[in-house]
């Protein structure tokens, strides 16, 4: 229990790790589902068309792809919704969402009835992946409120992990099985969290619970700054970058494959290792991002390194190479995704988070899909350019990087 004054006393409830479990596993599953199809894109278009052509590669991308496309006019409803049905219906509207319609893809195996679902499974993202500040503010006292959205994005990043690992791991059994074992899970989460989650605590654990949001079009309005636009198009590049090479990592490393005759799995693999990296970078430059008040050199560490790793997996061709320079560019960009979430909030301020983070997130929405359609069309003997692409725009991003100011300017002065 802590005290702001003498009339004011705020309580924790120990049942907030109940009910921040179940929101990862949520966010866990909401991940697997996105990305089922990336890592196995030849082996789906097999199965749903029977062949291996450009426009059946291209329409599986486009299974992943539709929640980023989904995302762009989602988000802004998301956020109305959890803030005006709280935090238990608002979140459960994708919760229902995902575990209905993640269940469904395995029933027909029919491409365009799949497509569907995935379309709903994609609305209900952003209700699941923007809730986790409401849920520090509701269940967790002000110390604890950083701790249970980093462990939230860790559930989002074990997610994206596991939908790499699996399906190439697993793909023995039948996509069709994986599908069924994908949505018998999401079900089975959608039914605890129904079951076990509630809304509140019977008393508020810190002083913002009992404040009421104030978004609106001024918050959005103070937001675009210059610096706050630099950190924008800096999560632009490095997001989008990330979102590209998840979804398309099948068809992008397809000649290692090949030429290195490695098995259906090798691809998912791989990905997962980036992902698992990015889960160690995340605890561990956070931690040291906030243990020494830095932000600049740790954003700017993720993209000059970035562009390093960007052009090695252009020229290396070991797969063990491969899988260290995979973890070490997921230790540095994917870590730095968290770091410039918090930036944001700091250097806009009192805007709130939600609104800061949620922008940041719908640039590496919509640069994922731009840089998703390049890795579509693009002939296949030219794939590999798109490392070229992605070392570039790392570069650019670095220099944008020198011209931030660091967290000394925005702290508040007490």
């Amino acid at each position: 229990m802590s005290t702001v004054n003498s009339e004011t006393k705020f309580e924790v409830s120990s049942y907030r790790w109940v009910v921040l479990i179940f929101f990862i596993l949520m966010a866990i599953i909401t991940q697997m589902i996105w990305i089922t199809f990336a890592p196995i894109t030849t082996e789906a278009a097999q199965y749903y068309f029977g062949n291996e052509s450009t426009i059946s590669l291209n329409l599986i991308l486009l299974l992943s792809m539709v929640f980023m496309i989904v995302y762009l006019p989602v988000n802004y409803f998301a956020s109305k919704g959890i803030e005006r049905f709280g935090l238990k219906w608002g979140t459960g509207i994708g919760v229902i969402l995902t575990g209905i319609f993640g269940f469904l893809r395995a029933i027909v195996p029919n491409y365009w009835v799949v497509f569907a679902f995935q379309i709903m499974c994609a609305v209900g993202q952003p209700f699941v992946l923007n809730s986790f500040t409401k849920l520090a503010i509701n269940w967790f006292p002000e110390k604890e409120k950083a701790l249970a959205v980093s462990l939230g994005t860790m559930g989002i990043l074990l997610g994206a992990a596991l939908g790499m690992f699996l399906p190439g791991m697993f793909l023995s059994i039948g996509i069709d099985i994986i599908l069924y074992i994908f949505g018998g899970v999401a079900l089975l989460f959608m039914a605890l969290y129904l079951i076990f989650v509630k809304d509140k605590p019977d008393s508020p654990p810190n002083a913002y619970s009992e404040k009421p949001m104030e978004l609106g079009i001024k918050g959005t309005r103070d937001l675009f700054r210059k610096d706050f636009l630099l950190l924008f198009i800096l999560v632009l590049l490095g997001a989008g970058v990330f979102n590209a090479l998840s979804t398309g990592i099948d068809l992008l490393f397809a000649d290692m494959e090949n030429t290195l005759g490695l098995g259906g799995d090798a691809v998912g693999i791989l990905g997962g290792v980036m992902i698992l990296g990015g889960i160690v970078g995340a605890i561990v430059l956070s931690t040291l991002s906030d243990k020494f008040r830095k932000r600049k050199i740790f954003l700017l560490l993720a993209v000059s390194t970035s562009t390093v790793f960007a052009i090695l997996f252009y020229f290396i061709k070991d797969f063990v190479w491969l899988l260290v320079i995979a973890f070490f560019f997921g230790f540095m960009l994917i870590s730095a995704l968290p770091i410039g979430f918090t930036f944001g909030a700091e250097m806009t301020y009192p805007v709130p988070e939600e609104t800061s983070n949620g922008w940041l997130m719908w640039s590496g929405q919509l640069s994922g899909i731009l840089l998703i359609a390049i890795v579509m069309f693009i002939p296949s003997e030219y794939i590999q350019y798109n490392f070229i692409i992605y070392a570039v725009l790392f570069a650019i991003a670095t220099v944008l990087a020198f011209f931030l100011k660091d967290l000394k300017d925005y702290e508040i002065k007490v």
